[in-house]
């Protein structure tokens, strides 16, 4: 009898921790999944970002990466960046990745008029 209700109670304890297993793998990728979209909701709101090549930039940014500052910088990707839709102060900037001689990277927003554009 002992026997028994011992079975008993290990195949309870074993059934019990299987579901609780089960249910812990079930609610992690809905997590995931919320945590994917809060990510993707500060995107939403800065407004859209398209690669663009340099041929495409306006003749300040063009003068601008020419400049003395840059001369020594390698121009890499560059994304043309629009506001939303109805935002105030809405103004297109360029970022611009850039590499030195020595391998170090770096980005410089910069506005339709070639100015330095990320502090704002």
């Amino acid at each position: 009898m002992k026997k028994i209700t011992f079975v008993a109670a290990a195949i309870a304890f074993v059934g019990f921790f299987s579901n609780e297993a089960s249910a812990q793998t079930t609610t992690q990728p809905q997590q995931e999944q919320t945590q994917m979209q809060e990510q993707a909701q500060p995107a939403q709101q800065e407004g859209t970002k398209e690669a663009v090549t340099q041929d495409q930039l306006p003749e300040p940014v063009k003068t601008t990466l020419a400049s003395e500052v840059y001369k020594d910088w390698k121009v890499g990707e560059i994304y043309k960046v629009s506001p939303p839709a109805g935002a105030a102060d809405a103004k297109v900037v360029y970022e611009v990745t850039m590499t030195n001689a020595q391998g170090q990277t770096g980005s410089v927003m910069l506005d339709e008029a070639g100015k330095d554009a990320s502090a704002k």
